[in-house]
């Protein structure tokens, strides 16, 4: 919280989630050079030569998708814009300059604009780029060590620290970095490495995730053949146990914090003033539209998700008809256990008459004795403690 201004009483999250009128856009970017071993996300590997007449027609797809969005759902005002991927930067300053274009007429003063990007695709003409149009650009690192990048999969061999140093030289003022700990092999030390690096570089806003293994990528299947070898594996080969899996999530926080990074959401640290102001309207259950292949849209008690294939989403479009998707209506239970969950990810206050009907009063009493949860006045929220095991105090306190 910046010095001098006056302490309010944190927001809760309200009993109307996702209600009220659109003013967050996700555009999913599904194509990348090449997928990592641990990625299981909507991505579509294109290899070292993009086709550009792919992308020009994909950004066909994204205006012709906005203007059905934008007209269905009324939204006149933006307050922030991510695009998100698969590689966004992969489309380069001219085609994400376009789509732009499309979306700055809707866009309030001060409304935030993310780029995820990649650390091979920032050259002086991307930097220049983010700089000049005040583009918030979240870099995707996972580790500064290469051996690191390498037990992920991760073909690139562009150092993130210059591209960092290359965004900053420019002039972008609002850098994210995206990393990930407990990798296969890494120690204590590697850690203590990657932590030196971010407070070295003190990029505005920190997202650090602990790796989750999703079944079918091929990371998965190289930890599954090493575990069926009946030869000791090389440590590299390894996953960290549980319990330095936590120690490496304590060990990040306390550094991030004695470092002035607020520890805002369970894998998001922020400088004073510097939150993503889109994800915390995710967690903060306000309703959005995604656009792309693969992308996700909230809006009152509807969820909608377009199908991840990439050519139906462009041939239907260029039709001009709707994109193939999955739609669900979100029941009142549904929405309450999301209440929760999103609550419970940034030490949010909720309600408990708006929880009450999955809410296992017995387990939150439980918890709160634990020092895992307060429980004041009808208000429950995860404490600082119960946010490092937030899905498991969600589970209990989950009335089934």
């Amino acid at each position: 919280m910046n010095a001098g201004r006056r302490r309010t009483a944190p927001r809760t999250v309200a009993a109307g989630a996702f209600s009220g009128p659109v003013r967050h856009l996700y555009v999913h970017v599904p194509f990348c050079r090449a997928k990592c071993d641990y990625c299981d996300y909507a991505s579509e590997p294109l290899g070292d030569s993009p086709d550009g007449a792919l992308l020009d027609r994909f950004s066909a797809g994204i205006a012709a998708e906005w203007e059905r969005e934008r007209l269905t759902h009324g939204v006149r005002r933006l307050h922030t814009l991510f695009f998100g991927g698969g590689t966004p930067s992969l489309l380069g300053p001219d085609r994400l300059e376009l789509l732009l274009e499309l979306f700055r007429p809707y866009l309030t003063p001060r409304a935030e604009v993310t780029v995820e990007t990649n650390p091979e695709d920032v050259d002086d003409a991307y930097a220049t780029w983010a700089a000049a149009r005040s583009v918030r650009v979240s870099l995707g690192v996972q580790s500064f060590a290469r051996v690191q990048r390498d037990a992920l999969g991760r073909r690139a061999a562009a150092d993130p620290e210059a591209a960092f140093e290359r965004l900053r030289a420019a002039g972008v003022a609002d850098i994210s970095v995206d990393l990930i700990h407990a990798i296969p092999g890494q120690t204590a030390t590697d850690l203590e490495a990657d932590i030196a690096a971010v407070l070295a570089l003190r990029p505005e806003h920190v997202s650090w995730y602990e790796l989750g293994v999703a079944p079918g990528t091929p990371l998965e299947a190289r930890l599954r053949a090493v575990a069926a070898s009946p030869a000791l594996p090389p440590a590299a080969l390894i996953l960290p146990d549980n319990d330095t899996r936590a120690t490496m999530y304590r060990r990040i926080v306390r550094a991030l914090s004695r470092g002035g990074y607020g520890w805002y959401e369970v894998s998001n640290y922020a400088l004073p003033g510097r939150r993503a102001r889109h994800n915390v309207a995710y967690w903060r259950a306000r309703p959005y539209v995604g656009l792309g292949p693969g992308a996700v849209s909230t809006v009152g008690r509807r969820r909608w998700t377009n199908l991840p294939d990439s050519a139906a989403w462009m041939a239907a479009l260029e039709m001009g008809a709707s994109p193939p998707r999955e739609v669900e209506d979100l029941g009142a239970d549904t929405r309450a256990r999301e209440r929760l969950l999103l609550a419970a990810r940034c030490s949010v206050p909720v309600p408990v008459a708006g929880i009450a009907a999955i809410l296992d009063r017995g387990a939150a009493a439980a918890l709160a004795a634990a020092g895992l949860v307060s429980l004041h006045s009808g208000i429950m929220r995860v404490t600082r403690k119960g946010r490092y095991v937030a899905g498991e105090v969600c589970v209990r306190l989950f009335r089934d």
